[in-house]
């Protein structure tokens, strides 16, 4: 095998990887968008999650999901999006990751 099937490889098995946690998704990239914007709005996650539901009562998203994905942690994927729904959905997560950077950080402060 030489280097670039190796890559290719990887590259393939990158996007399974990817492919499979989005069938295991339970939320639109719609959803996590609204979640991580509302996060950045201070709402608390039983809001969202009850928006939600009001919004769409076909949804298969928890509220364990919500919870989660206002942390920042989920992962849309570039095709899912056209490209400046991709490039709102980067910055969101990136504001989100911060915030709560800079809560922990006042946490500790506080210990101290």
């Amino acid at each position: 095998m030489n280097l670039q099937e190796y890559k290719n490889k990887l590259e393939l098995k990158k996007t399974e990887k990817f492919e499979k946690r989005k069938l295991e998704r339970k939320s639109t990239p719609e959803e996590i968008i609204f979640i991580l914007e509302k996060t950045l709005e201070d709402w608390k996650t039983i809001k969202i999650y009850n928006v939600l539901i009001q919004q769409n009562p076909q949804t298969k998203i928890i509220k364990k999901d919500v919870e989660q994905i206002s942390t920042g942690n989920t992962r849309i994927l570039q095709n899912e999006l056209d490209n400046e729904k991709y490039i709102k959905y980067k910055e969101l997560r990136e504001k989100v990751y911060e915030k709560h950077k800079n809560a922990k950080e006042l946490s500790t402060k506080a210990l101290k």
